[in-house]
């Protein structure tokens, strides 16, 4: 149900005429806004039984030196889950000749630590009189290992995601292309008339969300709502029973995605 069918059916329960703002006593920014956090509260609903159904891919860039990013301002919203993250050879959509290899995401949060001691090679060598103890009298050679990310060099090489930050582990010296997989926190807000509900997925509920904002409108002016609630439960269920059914049924068309990569708050 994309956002014009479920206007027409919003105002239909408010019994609103016309389209002219105003009209009934509430304008169609204000029934928009409902229909978003109605559209939210359901995602928000759904997340529980269901997360690996809202997956989405982004192709981003880490940059050289650089102890972290933001990742919130890369992907453009908050990561719920992260599924995979790999390193692409290069800035282009994956392909036959350009798969992503995967970067291990630990779930420590000790990042300037951990990956010391999970197969990475020596960090900083000391050598000479120096090392042995004599002094400064010799000068002493410092061996720093160069880490470069590359097609088949993500031996230890680890991610973190801390608040909105994603730090890798050791610290890159090239510009990285990283592929991930996620599952965002909210959806978008619905501003277009062809925007879908609920992403497109679970079409079953998308009546629920429209009864779910016709809800908070006569409400928000005191009016009674105790048909409107009744539909709603019918449809979502004592103790979300059919949505947690209605999950289950739309994950079994889909391989089990819960493994060890899987990062959530």
């Amino acid at each position: 149900m994309n956002v014009s069918e479920a206007l027409r059916r919003l105002n239909g329960y408010l019994q609103r005429r016309g389209t002219v703002d105003g009209s009934g006593g509430w304008t169609n920014q204000y029934l928009l806004d409902l229909l978003t956090d109605a559209n939210n509260d359901m995602y928000h609903r759904v997340v529980n039984y269901g997360p690996e159904i809202f997956q989405t891919t982004s192709r981003i860039t880490y940059e050289k030196d650089l102890d972290s990013i933001n990742l919130t301002s890369k992907l453009g919203g908050t990561p719920m889950a992260i599924w995979y993250l790999g390193s692409l050879p290069k800035d282009e959509d994956v392909g036959p000749n350009n798969m992503p290899l995967q970067i291990q995401m630990a779930r420590r949060t000790d990042l300037d630590s951990s990956y010391s001691n999970n197969g990475f090679g020596s960090s900083t060598g000391f050598s000479g009189a120096v090392a042995a103890g004599s002094g400064a009298e010799s000068p002493a050679t410092i061996t720093l290992t160069d880490f470069s990310l590359g097609f088949g060099g993500l031996s230890g090489v680890f991610a973190y995601f801390l608040g909105n930050s994603l730090s890798m582990r050791p610290i890159p010296k090239k510009d990285l292309t990283l592929y991930l997989r996620w599952t965002p926190d909210e959806l978008s807000p619905l501003t277009d008339d062809s925007d879908v509900l609920l992403g497109g997925f679970l079409p079953q509920f998308h009546p629920a969300i429209v009864y779910k904002a016709a809800i908070s409108a006569k409400s928000a002016k005191g009016e009674n709502t105790q048909q409107l609630v009744g539909l709603y439960q019918e449809i979502v269920g004592q103790y979300d029973s059919n949505l947690k059914m209605g999950c289950r049924t739309r994950q079994r068309q889909q391989p089990n995605q819960r493994n060890t990569m899987r990062w959530e708050y």
